[in-house]
């Protein structure tokens, strides 16, 4: 598993933000990663996920939205193609806390000490057009460091 809204609603979470807030973050990296077409495939076809997945590529439904109603909250290999999963593997490792350059480039794009913390980032299109491009950058310098046979 990369993330799940529990790690974050478990320990010292602040009481007075929505627990939907703790989720901001995986569905905005969620949502990036399936316009990149890294999603399973499956999001986009199976019945109860086809039209919101949609919506979600659209923008008239954010990640956050899609990941809570349809993921339970969480991001896992299975919900990656297989170049997914080696990005978001690569993206989020960290040796101390998990998240690594993603969670670095989240903090720092949005700048979420200025904010109030980093649970305080509302779910807007403006934040997420803000990171996407961080995002991509982020992916297309991991692209060109692969070794090619």
């Amino acid at each position: 598993m990369y993330d799940h809204i529990q790690f974050h609603t478990d320990e010292n979470y602040p009481a007075d933000l929505p627990l939907e807030n703790a989720a901001t973050h995986i569905g905005m990296y969620w949502q990036w990663a399936a316009a990149q077409g890294l999603a399973n495939p499956v999001w986009q076809t199976a019945p109860e996920t086809e039209a919101d997945f949609a919506a979600m590529l659209a923008g008239t439904l954010s990640g956050t939205q899609f990941l809570l109603r349809h993921m339970g909250g969480a991001l896992t290999p299975d919900d990656f193609t297989e170049l997914g999963q080696r990005f978001t593997s690569f993206y989020y490792d960290d040796e101390e806390d998990g998240y690594g350059a993603f969670m670095e480039d989240y903090v720092r794009t949005l700048d979420t000490p200025a904010l109030g913390g980093f649970y305080c980032v509302a779910d807007t299109p403006e934040h997420y057009a803000a990171l996407a491009p961080v995002f991509q950058t982020a992916f297309e310098h991991w692209l060109g460091s692969l070794k090619t046979v």
